[in-house]
């Protein structure tokens, strides 16, 4: 209980005051960056909950950044706030009391809104107040929030149609004084205006509960499942009943059923006890306003919300009593509509029974053997059964065909059976329930007919005609129930066929592009096998993989990611020949099956063409203009296999080395490509352990500053301690991490260690920086923003102290999105550098817009230096635009004393490098650091190539 104490600092309430005015004054950008300010992870959706709640320093940050973007106080902009309140209903409920005195007198010396609070108040005329406040112990106080609940008062007589009150703060605890003491006065209504207005007030609410009782009976009565309408209807209690910390609506076990219970606003582990509470003492449970759920014919239950919430406790109780008849009047309803429906599903299980009996079969021999009984039930003709035409995956048209009849010769089917639209036009449509049609141009006089319908839907008909006497044919009782009959048999087997012809459907294939799935691509596959092991035939498998398609769900969204891949299954689809099979695995993996006239080209051929069809333009359906561009990369893998399994295993292996080689190709499998699979595979899954099991660490290479060589920072690096692979460098596992994903909780541990280390340099009064190397797949989500404050403020590390390494191809691979992001990081106060810069592609243009603080010079140029004088000519440019941009200039990788004194000559800023200093060992850092307060930098020249 102590730890939710602690997070419920702030009503709701109070939040959706804020945060309706935010979005009313501020574009929806500004909001955006206001909640990212505060470190707000919620949504405004959240935020706008009256039954939320959060923290003072929740509250606080929300309130002091809103003034740092605006600048101007609350009671600039009352207007705006005092529209917003008067929409509520909660006002609403509030305007019944008839006098903003009523609703100030209300409640205890606790705040329900702040409990963290404390007030009281005092009438010192009739329309005037004096309130004093205070924070308890340990919570400080701050202007913004006077500020806020000083519009708050003043937005009271507003409430009741009044003018807006006039507030003074009188004695602030923001400005040393013991409380804040707030005097409101307000210009009154005249008596019989303020009575209409109450009047009003009490109409309006009404009408909002009558709307409720509307709404609710709606959505029983077309929802067979109400525990989503039950649980809405607390939710909306908790939001009218203004400052309660929790609502419950607990209902008795009743025969078959369990006792239920809806709750919100309650601690998890509380709301059993309380709902036993409730059940065993009725109204008089515990801390709670409670009421009875019962109508004139049952009891339900109770309805409860906390007592220690309500601002008016008096109010609470009307409105609950309200809300307790609304639920007993919906779960009347419910009851009556239960009993209904279990009537009619009764009636339905002995009619699956029956049907369940016979053997299932196809829709059309299921309507034979229907249309053959008419004539046995009905005194007619003939008799015959239309029905829609329906795919596997379950559409139907509005086209319907004839699918049995009798008493019709050959000629008269084939002419029904070439005819469209064929439903009857009909000409009497009678209360049993069947219609009065005629064929015309078949000789009949006279035809009837009966709906066959499945969930809802028209699927066909049934139709009995005669060729004389129409008058066998009139519409009796005794007609009407056994034509219905006959239809409701025909529909219930026929969905079921329907039904089995899908689920067939379902299981073989990809519901997305209606291609065979893996199930029956492998069954294929088999099947190919044995062909090609009874013919001495070859075979292929091409395993296709789509080229960025990760991107385009990210960019454009999932809608136009699926729109993609059913574009690219119907391009493959019309490209292969009709021998071949094409399936899709999932995601953006698709299979191609190639045997008979295919292989006489090759694979690699159809390969290649269909590298050639894919890079084509793909114009989706959707909004103008949506043309999308991409490659795929292709593994094969031919000849006869063991299994299904080791063909696509191997076609799958070989598709990994087209990845690897630069994708938009394909790559034929060899054997020995095993090894590296393997290889690879043993890499990732020790990986996966080496965080839990500590087996990480990082060394610290000094940065230095080339004019006088002191030490201006440590870069830190990652190092593997594998306890069979002894110490890995980063080169041989990074790339893995990235891939997998795993560089995600990786790389915010580096970033937690590396600030935690820097911190206790600090206090051991080395003032030093830390940069840390950030990858690419770390920048595509804002949860580096969230790792680099969690570090920083659990480290204690300063944040100008901290710098992230980007690399250029990094930033540029989504820049409008890593500009953002960048922006969010310096404004947590780091520093940002470009790594590797000048091996990317970014242009000046490009550069000036990103909020970055150093350019890091590639080692590639710096080792180049002294074999080329274009390699100087360009480090000369390099470190010129940083300093035209105002940036800090730093050498990676200086090994060599002309390397150095080259570098100093072009003013390079600072440079890290063998020639300095190898990368250290935390233990030996303190030492080097140590030696380098006294003793002249001796630079010395490196003659190993590890890093």
């Amino acid at each position: 209980m102590g730890s939710r104490a602690l997070e419920r600092h702030i009503s709701g309430v109070y939040t959706t005051i804020l945060m309706g005015f935010l979005v009313e004054t501020m574009p929806a950008e500004r909001v955006k960056e206001l909640l990212r300010r505060a470190a707000e992870a919620r949504s405004i959706d959240e935020l706008s909950d009256v039954g939320s709640w959060s923290s003072y320093r929740q509250f606080r940050r929300l309130l002091e950044e809103r003034f740092r973007l605006d600048g101007r106080s609350l009671h600039e902009q009352a207007d705006t706030l005092g529209q917003l309140q008067s929409n509520w209903e909660m006002s609403q409920s509030a305007r019944t009391l008839g006098s903003p005195g009523e609703l100030i007198a209300g409640g205890s010396d606790a705040n329900p809104l702040v409990p963290i609070r404390r007030y009281d108040k005092t009438q010192v005329a009739p329309n005037e107040w004096i309130i004093r406040e205070r924070f308890e112990a340990g919570y400080e106080p701050f202007p913004e929030f006077c500020d806020f609940v000083a519009i708050q008062y003043a937005l009271i007589p507003m409430i009741f149609g009044m003018a807006p009150g006039e507030v003074t703060e009188e004695e602030c605890q923001c400005r040393g004084d013991g409380q804040c003491l707030f005097r409101i006065r307000w210009q009154p209504h005249e008596t019989d205006a303020q009575e209409m207005e109450q009047y009003r007030a009490r109409a309006e609410l009404a009408e909002i509960r009558l709307g409720q009782v509307q709404e609710m009976i709606t959505a029983l009565a077309s929802n067979e499942q109400h525990e989503d309408i039950l649980q809405g209807f607390v939710g909306s209690l908790l939001r009218t009943a203004l400052g309660a910390g929790g609502a419950l609506l607990v209902l008795e076990a009743r025969p078959g059923t369990a006792k239920t219970i809806y709750s919100e606003g309650f601690a998890g582990a509380d709301v059993e006890a309380i709902a036993d509470d409730l059940l065993a003492r009725g109204d008089t449970a515990g801390n709670l306003i409670a009421v009875e759920v019962a109508s004139a014919r049952h009891h339900y239950g109770y309805l409860a919300v906390d007592e220690g919430g309500a601002v008016l406790p008096e109010l609470t109780h009307a409105t609950l009593e309200t809300y307790g008849r609304l639920a007993a009047a919906a779960l009347d309803t419910a009851r009556a509509l239960e009993e209904a429906r279990h009537q009619a599903n009764t009636s339905k299980i002995l009619l699956d029974l029956a049907t369940s009996l016979t053997e299932i079969v196809s829709s059309e021999e299921t309507a034979a053997n229907v249309v053959k009984a008419v004539p046995d039930l009905i005194d007619c003709d003939r008799a015959a059964i239309f029905l829609n035409s329906s795919d596997p995956l379950g559409t139907h048209s509005d086209d319907f065909r004839l699918a049995g009849s009798t008493g019709l010769t050959k000629e008269e089917v084939a002419r029904v059976s070439s005819q469209s639209g064929n439903a009857p036009p009909p000409d009497l449509v009678e209360d049993l329930g069947i219609e009065r049609t005629t064929f015309s141009g078949l000789g009949n006089v006279a035809s009837v007919s009966a709906p066959i319908v499945v969930g809802g839907k028209r699927i066909g008909f049934i139709v009995a005609s005669v060729t004389s006497r129409p008058e066998r044919l009139a519409i009796t009782p005794r007609l009407a129930a056994r034509l219905k009959g006959l239809a409701a048999q025909a529909s219930t087997a026929i969905a079921n066929a329907r039904l089995v012809d899908q689920i067939r459907f379902q299981a073989l294939h990809d519901a997305l592009t209606g291609l065979p799935n893996r199930v029956l691509i492998l069954d294929r596959t088999e099947q190919m096998l044995v062909r090609a092991r009874r013919a001495d035939i070859q075979v292929a498998a091409l395993f296709i993989d789509l080229d960025g398609f990760k991107d385009v769900n990210d960019d454009l969204g999932h809608q136009v990611g699926d729109r993609l891949l059913k574009a690219v299954s119907e391009r493959l689809s019309v490209t292969m020949r009709g021998s071949d099979s094409i399936g899709r695995l999932g995601g953006d993996e698709f299979v191609v099956l190639v045997d008979g006239s295919s292989m006489d080209v090759g694979p690699e051929l159809v390969a290649e063409r269909l590298l050639e069809v894919l890079r084509a333009p793909f114009e989706l359906p959707g909004p103008p203009g949506t043309s999308l561009t991409l490659t795929a990369s292709i593994g094969i893998a031919t000849g006869a296999r063991a299994s299904a399994t080791e063909l696509l295993r191997d076609a799958d292996i070989a598709l990994y080395q087209a990845k690897a080689a630069g994708k938009n190709c394909f790559v034929a499998f060899e054997p020995e490509m095993h090894t590296a699979v393997q290889d690879r595979h043993l890499l990732e899954m020790d990986l996966r352990d080496a965080l839990t099991r500590e087996q990480y660490r990082l060394v610290y290479q000094p940065i230095f500053n080339l004019v006088g060589g002191q030490t201006t920072g440590f870069e830190a690096l990652l190092r593997w301690d594998h306890p069979e692979r002894g110490l890995v460098l980063p080169e041989a596992f990074v790339s893995v991490l990235e891939d997998s994903g795993m560089i995600i909780e990786v790389g915010r541990w580096v970033l937690g260690e590396a600030c935690r280390q820097g911190a206790l340099w600090h206090a051991l009064g080395h003032k030093v920086g830390v940069s840390v190397n950030v990858s690419a797949r770390q920048l595509e989500t804002d949860q580096l923003i969230d790792d680099v404050r969690t570090a920083l403020e659990l480290s204690g590390f300063e944040a100008s102290s901290l710098t992230l390494e980007i690399t250029e191809t990094a930033i540029m691979k989504n820049l409008g999105a890593a500009v953002s992001r960048l922006n969010a990081l310096r404004a947590t106060g780091v520093r940002i550098a470009i790594d590797d810069f000048g091996t990317g592609y970014s242009s000046l243009n490009y550069l000036q817009q990103l909020p970055v603080d150093t350019l890091k010079i590639d080692r590639s140029f710096i080792a180049a230096m002294a074999d080329s004088s274009e390699s100087g000519t360009l480090i000369r440019t390099l470190v010129q635009l940083g300093k035209t941009l105002g940036l800090e200039t730093v050498a990676e990788g200086i090994e060599k004393s002309e390397q150095y004194f080259r570098l100093e000559q072009e003013h390079c800023d600072s440079g890290q490098g063998f020639l300095y200093a190898h990368p250290l060992e935390v233990d030996a850092v303190e030492e080097f650091l140590a030696y380098r307060m006294h003793n002249t930098p001796r630079l010395v020249e490196s003659t190993t190539d590890k890093t």
